[in-house]
């Protein structure tokens, strides 16, 4: 990437979360529901490449954006935001082109249960039969859409061609562990406000340790099997991240290295949360959805 996107990415960063959302106009998107129960209902947009209208012949890599903590499904096409600021790249086609699907169950809330099958099975397929997508599909995310991506694409490496994370929000204890697991944790890591927010948020989704298991990105990792884990995988996390994130990002590079699966590991020196200005993640996401002979791993089946 250009230093110029370097720069406009810091910008964007400002903007990954829940402030009033005022959509770019620069951006043409369309907007849709799925039921996931009869309370809840998966809210979701697609935002085309330039040109789509205009070439009715030219298919293009589908991508998955999961939003931040705070965001939602307008969070790419926000003014000012991710998605007006790669649009130039885009037509220049140094990054993508890309058809993105952004889904939501809410602001603050885990794409999990019926709502992932809602997404695995329904969204995510009717997306690509939909659009003119190419049979490539990439997964995207930062803080808590950074989790989303992990969590999705391990539980589901079939579904997608390339993930990347950027400090991905997940630490690796439960509420279910003993009294004297959590302290040592804590002791370790330190406590505090996102901490107890994990807590939480983990006792509100998962009924019990075993649940839980089946989710969190490490103990996915740690069962892995690593012929089944086929797709490129970037991480990369800030080493001044305000969430304590780095240490707990750091592990998750670790048990990777450990289970033999392959995976690029940048640490952003100094940086803070906003990890989602590095121009090496654009760069790779575009080098793994475009580069010539890619074999779909099952994104696009």
């Amino acid at each position: 990437m250009k230093p110029i996107f370097a720069v406009a990415i810091v910008a964007a960063a400002l903007f990954v979360g829940g402030c009033a959302t005022r959509m770019s106009d620069k951006l043409q998107s369309s907007y849709g529901t799925a039921a996931v129960t009869e309370e809840v209902t998966m809210e979701y947009r697609v935002y085309l490449p330039p040109g789509y209208e205009s070439d009715a012949g030219r298919s293009y890599p589908l991508m998955v954006y999961f939003h931040g903590g705070g965001g939602s499904h307008r969070t790419w096409g926000k003014k000012g935001g991710l998605g007006e600021i790669a649009l130039p790249y885009m037509e220049r086609e140094e990054f993508g082109p890309f058809i993105v699907l952004s889904p939501t169950v809410g602001e603050m809330e885990i794409i999990t249960g019926e709502a992932e099958r809602t997404l695995m099975q329904d969204v995510i397929p009717r997306v690509q039969a939909s659009y003119r997508t190419n049979g490539t599909t990439v997964a995207f995310g930062h803080s808590m859409g950074g989790l989303h991506a992990l969590m999705l694409s391990l539980r589901h490496p079939e579904a997608f061609d390339a993930v990347a994370a950027a400090s991905p929000f997940v630490y690796d204890v439960s509420p279910y562990q003993d009294a004297a697991t959590q302290q040592e944790f804590e002791r370790r890591y330190g406590g505090g406000f996102f901490l107890g927010r994990w807590q939480d948020g983990v006792e509100d989704v998962f009924g019990n340790q075993r649940e839980f298991e089946a989710h969190s990105p490490f103990e996915l990792i740690r069962r892995a099997d690593s012929r089944r884990v086929n797709f490129p995988l970037f991480l990369t996390s800030g080493t001044r991240d305000q969430m304590g994130l780095f240490p707990q990002n750091e592990r998750l590079h670790e048990e990777l290295k450990q289970r033999g699966i392959a995976h690029e590991w940048v640490v952003q020196e100094g940086v803070g949360h906003s990890t989602v200005a590095l121009p090496q993640m654009y760069d790779w996401l575009h080098r793994q959805a475009t580069q010539k002979g890619l074999v779909s791993t099952g994104g696009g089946r």
